[in-house]
């Protein structure tokens, strides 16, 4: 089994840093939105690795998250090689399911760029079903879940996702 991060130092926010590369610039001289999602998921993935559901976890169980929603809340343009920090928090999880919010700063200037909430679902790539998460792994994301909602959202946050399943129209 993968090793997955102390609850002990799970209690702050997975972050790490990158820089906005020339590549993710568009037409109007800034980050393309479409860029803004690829390193929310790219960069959030490599980070959910800590929880010990990444690659490794992956690669020893045949079993993985898909993402089946995300909500995205642009705020401020990033310009080519603004140096950034990626935040992930667990909002919730339960024996399936996965709720993320990432945090993209700009450090320079120490803004909040964009959010995005992730909504995903553990699955088993052999049968590509859903299936629930090992009992370890659901108590340790839980766990997470608790500690991170001691951290202060971002000002103006609306949560858009959440684990609980929307009501059928009467």
């Amino acid at each position: 089994m993968p090793e997955t991060t102390n609850l002990s130092t799970a209690t702050a926010q997975l972050n790490t840093t990158l820089t906005v590369s020339p590549e993710w610039i568009d037409l109007y001289g800034h980050m393309n939105a479409s860029e803004y999602v690829g390193v929310f998921d790219h960069t959030g993935y490599k980070l959910l690795g800590q929880l010990g559901v990444g690659e490794s976890y992956t690669a020893a169980t045949n079993c993985g998250i898909y993402t089946v929603d995300i909500a995205v809340n642009y705020r401020r343009e990033l310009l080519v090689n603004a140096p950034l920090e990626l935040r992930l928090r667990v909002l919730a999880a339960d024996h399936k399911r996965l709720l993320c919010l990432m945090e993209l700063y700009q450090t320079d200037d120490g803004y909040l760029a964009a959010t995005m909430e992730q909504l995903s679902v553990h699955v088993d790539l052999g049968t590509r079903r859903a299936t629930a998460f090992p009992a370890d792994i659901t108590e340790q994301l839980q766990a997470v879940a608790i500690a991170h909602a001691a951290i202060p959202m971002p000002e103006r946050h609306i949560s858009r996702l959440s684990l609980l399943r929307p009501k059928k129209p009467v």
